[in-house]
């Protein structure tokens, strides 16, 4: 992985990228993963409103439910629940793409006509990964927090004005630019883990359905692990 993100970063930074793949893998990326994204950020925040908006609203803390949901979703469970969907819909469709092109020959037939496979099938899916998947993940966080607001106003009457009020007095930009700096990181640790998984193939298509299985196994540990350092970083 080391080695692969080595050489996708010089192939960026000597502007190798073949642009038309990534304009079509960004938009791959975007049509497939973001309705799976913004449908569970929406029944996280269903959810959350559910269980804490009564409790809140009952003991006169309603005000403060805003900035809880904004926090809450914005720098932890949107950025892991939906880096975790973008592994399943993203990252298993690279390793098993990559695999089956391994075991197929596919691979050593682009070396043979002097084609690197890190530049034609890795740089596009790392960069659209790493500039799409932030603004997907955010998207998904604004829809959470309104989710809980919804419910909440729905089973407590809480007004918008009260959700909101605590969001703009104590939310900071801060806390925007880890959410996006988490997905980033996420998504090109996806990236990274399907593409080396689907390098790494030898045999046959049990091993392509293995390298898929454990790009999701291994993404999963990487988000909470990589979550965990970020987070106590910041804090």
């Amino acid at each position: 992985m080391i080695l692969n993100l080595f050489l996708i970063l010089k192939s960026i930074f000597l502007f190798r990228i073949p642009f038309k793949d990534f304009v079509y893998q960004s938009s791959y990326l975007i049509f497939n993963v973001i309705n799976p994204v913004l449908v569970i950020s929406i029944a996280l925040g269903v959810v959350m409103g559910i269980q804490l908006g009564p409790e809140f609203v009952s003991r006169g803390f309603g005000n403060k439910l805003g900035i809880l949901s904004a926090i809450t979703m914005t720098r932890e469970l949107i950025p892991v629940v939906g880096s975790m969907m973008i592994a399943t819909q993203y990252g298993t469709g690279i390793a098993a793409e990559i695999a089956n092109m391994k075991i197929t020959e596919q691979i050593d037939a682009l070396k043979v006509f002097r084609i690197s496979p890190i530049y034609y099938l890795a740089v596009p899916r790392f960069l659209a990964a790493v500039i799409f998947c932030p603004l997907i993940i955010w998207l998904g966080s604004i829809f959470a927090v309104l989710s809980t607001f919804f419910s909440v106003w729905l089973k407590a009457g809480l007004s918008f004005k009260g959700f909101t009020s605590s969001i703009w007095a104590y939310y900071q930009v801060g806390d925007i630019a880890l959410c996006i700096y988490k997905a980033s990181i996420f998504g090109a640790l996806i990236v990274l883990i399907a593409v080396t998984l689907g390098f790494n193939t030898k045999g046959g298509a049990k091993e392509v359905g293995g390298a898929t299985t454990m790009t999701v196994i291994l993404s999963f540990i990487s988000i909470v692990l990589v979550d965990y350092i970020i987070t106590a970083l910041y804090l």
